[in-house]
């Protein structure tokens, strides 16, 4: 681990950490990568402002996203949860659960993967579920959502309860 501590660090460790996985898994970057520089910002913002409450809980910066499951709007629901521990046996095996969360009907072929440290990555979601299976040491909260124009649902990821749900927004 860095012996560098703080916001900066962290965030930084944790985009290593995916990427290491990207490398050690051999996961091919046509099937998953790091959105574009020029890119990550405008899909953090569409979440945001189609699922979080932003005028009670605005934001200072789009590179911390942490907790912001408890800040959806009104409005949103839920469709169900996986606890980890509880439904699986291991972070692998929850982590591979995550495409029993998505409708079965609305199942694009990409999709975008957020982490609570603000770092976005679109690619398909075999490939998402082996890299998040592959992280472990600084997930706090992740974010699943379709990649289209309109997001109608997230799922997303809870570190504190260990456990993953799907909202669908509101129409």
């Amino acid at each position: 681990m860095s012996k560098s501590i703080g916001k900066r660090s962290l965030r930084y460790e944790v985009r290593d950490e995916a990427e290491q996985s990207i490398k050690d898994l051999n996961i091919d970057r046509a099937n998953f990568h790091e959105v574009p520089k020029n890119e990550w910002e405008s899909v953090v913002k569409r979440f945001y402002y189609t699922f979080i409450d932003y005028e009670r809980y605005p934001l200072k910066s789009f590179d911390s996203l942490g907790y912001l499951w408890l800040k959806f709007r009104e409005g949103m629901r839920y469709m169900g949860h996986i606890q980890n521990g509880v439904n699986t046996t291991d972070w692998e095996e929850f982590v591979g659960k995550i495409d029993n969360l998505i409708p079965k009907e609305d199942r694009p072929r990409e999709y975008y993967y957020i982490n609570d440290c603000g770092w976005v990555y679109e690619g398909r979601l075999p490939e998402i579920m082996r890299v998040i299976g592959d992280c472990t040491a600084r997930i706090e909260d992740f974010y699943i959502l379709p990649k289209r124009e309109r997001f109608d649902w997230v799922v997303c990821y809870c570190g504190d309860g260990d456990s993953m749900g799907i909202y669908l927004r509101d129409k």
